[in-house]
């Protein structure tokens, strides 16, 4: 509340003022002093900041919140550690418009319904956080609702697969380079190797 003495702020619990020391009125619950600015229910004096209500300290922290996690949601996209084909295709992709430059790229051909594809997931994820040099793309090559691995599928004719998970190891300027079993025992060595580290 401020001080009827010298208009500064002093705490409600305060029998004086803080700066000038003047005795402060006593709190009242009367409901004539609603107007006033004082509670009914709990007998302190209400004013402008305190409470319930937002004050600028308030919203001065929920925007200092929202523009963290707008920072922060910027600086995490801009340098993905791997991407996941989400959509459903019907028809074969473009496997280049998926490579990061500057990069080695992990292509992962899987499935859900595949368990060493499951099995191999997380340890592609550690790889892409432990080398920042490295850009995983897993593609999903089942149609949507297909249940079981979809051989029939549009990627799965595309790159003729004939298991899974497939791997394309790519470099930062789109060159193939390992493809299938190569590829495979290349991607295990390097997460062997990141994980020993």
């Amino acid at each position: 509340m401020n001080c009827p003495n010298c208009d500064c702020y002093t705490p409600d619990d305060s029998p004086v003022c803080v700066h000038c020391g003047a005795q402060l009125p006593e709190i009242s619950a009367d409901p004539a002093r609603q107007s006033a600015g004082i509670s009914r229910l709990s007998g302190k004096r209400v004013h402008a900041g305190s409470g319930g209500g937002f004050n600028g300290w308030n919203i001065l922290m929920v925007v200092a919140v929202v523009l963290v996690g707008v920072l922060l949601f910027f600086l995490l996209r801009s340098t993905p550690a791997h991407a996941y084909i989400t959509e459903f295709p019907d028809s074969p992709i473009d496997l280049t418009s998926m490579i990061v430059s500057g990069k080695t790229n992990i292509v992962d051909m899987y499935s859900e319904f595949c368990p060493p594809c499951r099995a191999i997931a997380p340890y592609l994820e550690k790889l892409a956080k432990a080398r920042p040099d490295i850009h995983v793309v897993r593609i999903d090559i089942n149609r949507k609702g297909h249940r079981g691995i979809d051989w029939a599928s549009p990627i799965a004719k595309q790159f003729n697969l004939r298991s899974i998970p497939h791997f394309i190891l790519v470099d930062g300027n789109g060159k193939v380079l390992e493809e299938g079993k190569p590829a495979y025992k290349k991607v295990v060595d390097m997460i062997k190797e990141a994980l020993n580290q």
